[in-house]
């Protein structure tokens, strides 16, 4: 396992710098992943697709308000 760590780490090292817009979809993809599991190991029930929409700022029917002020 840690051999197919090491070469996937090299594959990405080889592509280093990586482009502007890559690194911001990663960080955006990142933050919706570290806020739904946070989220989730609380309680709260809004599934990823949800989260990244409440973190966009739009609302989701029938989820709490408190669920929805979790995600900020």
């Amino acid at each position: 396992m840690f051999q197919t760590i090491d070469n996937l780490k090299a594959r990405l090292d080889a592509l280093r710098p990586l482009p502007e817009n890559t690194v911001k979809s990663l960080h955006e993809a990142l933050v919706v992943e570290w806020t739904y599991h946070s989220n989730a190991i609380e309680g709260n029930t809004l599934t990823l697709k949800e989260t990244k929409v409440v973190l966009e700022g739009i609302t989701v029917g029938g989820k709490s308000m408190r669920e929805h002020f979790d995600e900020k």
